[in-house]
């Protein structure tokens, strides 16, 4: 796979549990990096099981930057979701969330209800991308480990 390395975001794709467990509502995509506390919170205060898909990377769309090598039905539309919220004493908060392109506009309303609606938000942006399926990776040919 030939793609820079750079606006590579590691995210997970799970599901929620739940009467729409099979629906594209249950899916998320959470940032690698913040996973196991999203998941946490979940369950622990939510009380919803979560369910791992996959592990990859979702890279923003910009077809002069990158060439995935896959096929366009194995992309995943995924939209990032970037704004700011007033936080303790009116500092403002960075956001940043993940949505399945066919679930924004339900997505950014809820995302934006937590946060008392869109008077709130500051700064509010929507960046095209794909959630890439991972590959396995082939091991390397007995000839190459020769050479």
């Amino acid at each position: 796979m030939r793609m820079a390395t750079r606006g590579l975001i590691p995210l997970v794709r799970c599901r929620l549990d739940g009467p729409d467990a099979g629906l594209v509502s249950a899916l998320r995509y959470v940032p690698l990096a913040e996973f196991e506390l999203w998941k946490h919170l979940m369950e622990t205060r939510h009380h919803r099981h979560v369910e791992v898909e996959a592990v990859s990377v979702w890279i923003p769309e910009d077809p002069a930057r990158w060439n995935s090598g896959f096929e366009a039905e194995e992309l995943e539309p995924v939209l990032r979701v970037r704004l700011e919220v007033p936080g303790p004493l009116g500092v403002p908060t960075p956001v940043e969330r993940y949505f399945p392109a066919e679930t924004y506009p339900q997505a950014q309303e809820a995302l934006l209800s937590h946060y008392g609606g869109l008077s709130n938000a500051r700064r509010l942006v929507a960046t095209p991308g794909y959630f890439v399926p991972a590959r396995p990776r082939r091991a390397p040919s007995p000839v190459s480990l020769l050479a």
